[in-house]
């Protein structure tokens, strides 16, 4: 699941970094298992960190009244870093050229993240040693996925960009929710033009048969709507949370959001048995994945025994002796989200992730369980020509692709590894249809999913 702050962090940078008391504001589980937000202040004195921990936990609460954040809040924790400086404020130089300055008392407290107005626009909270973020972070909360700090200052501000900034404005929490579009779900601005180019809420492509949110025009008000200051880019909804405060997320963000939340984290908990577990292979063996459920649950289950696939679809199954072949058996269980909020072509196969175990039935009845969880991604699917199999671990080196169409006859295809763990799969010869396509390692069974050829 996780990323970790890179090592490319010199050894001497460490020297300035300071550990800090650290609070959970929510927990749903492991942090190897959850995408986990840092929130630190900046601008707080020692007497004023009560006040830090109040607004930390306010946002976060806020944070997950918003859709799509409501809906996987069980895939979330979160902590406040209690940052403190030497002296009270987030600073003013009183150079913004947008505004007639000082708009604002000029003033230059000692933070100890030296967050700043001014930053190109008055309105625009940040840091020019945003490296002081990175230590703090390394110290405290390493293993995090989304950060964002809040300035000590009631006046409006906020930014976006590596790490998100936010003033304890009013409007703080929506500030917040708006910056965590930025830093998290990549998500451009919509309520003006800003040159970065193509954005998954912004594009250059006007025809709404091919703009890359095709699936979405004419329903929730998603359509092809140009930007005034720039008319040849465009966005895809006109009140969307990435445009006005107090609004939802369009379709179309809440789509990136949830699979951003996707690629970081497996909706598998935990399951058994473990492996290394010893079970009778000639008794009853009752297997088990403890999934993260999102809210309300739109996790599709399915399981496939030495590549038959079974009518359970909870997350416990029963497998009984008869069902065993003598010898290596392989149970794969593959769950992947349904959720309406994602319209990715054959999402189902997109992202999903594995569970194998491979146990053995000899005459004596005992068997080691192996077990392994994998995720996996195909992409494109429907595919025209050619599909790929992407794995967040590498392939063994005994990897055989097969294609079956729907009479379940084999249909041969080619396949090769691009990298350790990219197989590309050509299907440029076959006729358009449904296809299974199997994947085993070691003639163990490690994927069953449908193919679309177009």
């Amino acid at each position: 699941m996780k990323k970790y702050l890179s090592i490319l962090l010199v050894s001497s940078s460490f020297c300035f970094s300071q550990t800090f008391d650290t609070v959970p504001l929510l927990q749903n589980g492991s942090n190897d298992k959850r995408i986990n937000i840092a929130v630190l202040g900046d601008g707080f004195t020692v007497a004023q960190l009560p006040v830090f921990v109040t607004s930390a936990q306010n946002t976060v609460n806020y944070l997950f009244t918003k859709s799509p954040y409501t809906e996987y809040k069980n895939y979330f924790n979160a902590y406040a870093v209690k940052v403190i400086s030497a002296e009270t404020g987030v600073k003013h130089p009183g150079t913004a050229t947008d505004v007639t300055e000082p708009i604002i008392p000029v003033s230059n407290p000692n933070n100890y993240l030296g967050s700043t107005f001014d930053v190109g626009v008055h309105r625009c909270i940040y840091s020019n040693t945003t490296n002081k973020v990175a230590q703090v972070l390394a110290a405290n909360v390493p293993d995090y996925d989304i950060t964002y700090v809040l300035g000590n200052s009631t006046e409006y501000g906020g930014c976006g960009g590596t790490y998100a900034f936010a003033s304890l404005a009013t409007a703080a929490n929506e500030i917040v929710v708006h910056e965590l579009g930025h830093s998290f779900g990549n998500l451009a601005d919509e309520y003006w033009f800003a040159g970065t180019g193509e954005a998954p809420n912004k594009t250059q492509t006007s025809n709404p048969a091919t703009i890359k949110w095709k699936n979405w025009v004419g329903l929730n008000s998603i359509g092809v709507f140009p930007h005034a200051e720039s008319p040849t880019w465009f966005r895809p909804h006109q009140s969307c949370e990435m445009r006005y405060l107090n609004q939802q997320f369009c379709s179309v963000c809440k789509e990136r959001i949830i699979e951003k939340i996707h690629s970081l984290v497996s909706p598998v908990d935990s399951y058994t048995p473990a492996n290394a577990s010893a079970v009778n292979a000639n008794a009853n063996v009752t297997f088990t994945v403890n999934e993260i459920l999102p809210i309300p649950n739109t996790l599709v289950n399915t399981w496939t025994l030495n590549g038959t696939v079974l009518a359970a679809t909870t997350n416990t199954l029963t497998v009984t002796p008869a069902q065993l072949n003598s010898g290596n058996n392989t149970l794969l269980f593959s769950v992947t989200d349904n959720t309406a909020l994602v319209k990715t072509d054959n999402h189902g196969t997109v992202h999903f992730t594995n569970v194998s175990w491979t146990l053995n039935k000899t005459t004596l009845g005992t068997s080691e369980i192996k077990a392994e969880e994998r995720r996996f991604t195909i992409y494109p699917n429907p595919a025209n020509t050619e599909f790929f199999i992407r794995g967040k671990s590498d392939f063994a080196k005994d990897l055989k692709i097969n294609l079956y169409d729907a009479s379940g006859k084999v249909i041969p295809v080619k396949f090769e590894l691009k990298d350790a763990a990219t197989v590309y799969v050509n299907i440029q010869n076959l006729p358009s249809g449904v296809y299974t396509m199997t994947a085993t390692e070691n003639k163990n069974l490690i994927i069953s999913q449908k193919i679309i050829k177009e």
